[in-house]
């Protein structure tokens, strides 16, 4: 077999004397596969973040879409139990409204008994009685909320006065309630029967002062109500 010559170059690969041909290691390139995967992953995530926030912001707007919702609704529905609490306290109060109007006939009616006794000079002991009933009356009335209210010499007032007729007269200012032929009550704080008036006016011969008649619209023509 023949024999190489010692001065002949060996095979590099196998000659331990020559180094090895430049390249990537594998260590190398693990290294630069795992930085890649790294990197395509925090790209993943950055992404994933962002359409995290994107979704938070929208649920962040729902909520207070859904709060402000709430609290219009809670706002309606607070509104609506004070009104019904207010209709239920209304309707207790003045439940027996047409009961009062009602018995308000029968005051009258003692009124005028009390007034005929008085001018036909009949038994003491039996108008006594009957103006002890009418205390007792207007008493128990009254603890209900019934109670006359004044109305001689008091500003003619359409919301309180039923004008009956005018009378002329320059003792009192014009369209003064100067006559009461029916008292009016008042249901607590509400005007359960107008009081039936006569009403002043300038006598119409009056210099410079003509009668304005402020009360005829309301006269002949009102009912109770």
């Amino acid at each position: 077999m023949t024999k190489k010559h010692r001065n002949e170059p060996l095979d590099p690969e196998l000659d331990p004397a020559v180094p090895p041909e430049q390249g990537v290691s594998d260590e190398e390139l693990q290294r630069l596969a795992q930085a890649s995967e790294e990197e395509e992953a925090a790209g993943s995530l950055a992404k994933e973040i962002e359409n995290l926030a994107i979704a938070l912001d929208q649920k962040t707007k729902e909520a207070a879409e859904a709060n402000e919702k709430y609290l219009r609704t809670y706002a309606d529905f607070e509104n609506y139990r004070k009104r019904v609490q207010r209709d239920q306290t209304d309707f207790r109060k003045y439940a027996n409204e047409q009961m009062a109007l009602e018995l308000l006939t029968v005051i009258d009616h003692l009124s005028l008994a009390i007034k005929h006794a008085n001018e036909a000079g009949g038994s003491e002991g039996l108008q006594q009685g009957v103006e002890m009933v009418h205390k007792q009356f207007r008493d128990v009335m009254e603890k209900f909320g019934i109670v006359p209210f004044k109305a001689e010499g008091e500003p003619f007032d359409p919301s309180m006065h039923d004008a009956m007729m005018q009378v002329e007269t320059a003792d009192v200012p014009e369209n003064t309630v100067v006559q009461v032929f029916q008292d009016g009550y008042l249901y607590h704080e509400k005007v359960l029967r107008h009081a039936k008036v006569g009403v002043s006016k300038r006598p119409a011969g009056e210099a410079g002062e003509p009668s304005t008649a402020a009360a005829e619209d309301h006269t002949d023509g009102d009912t109770e109500d």
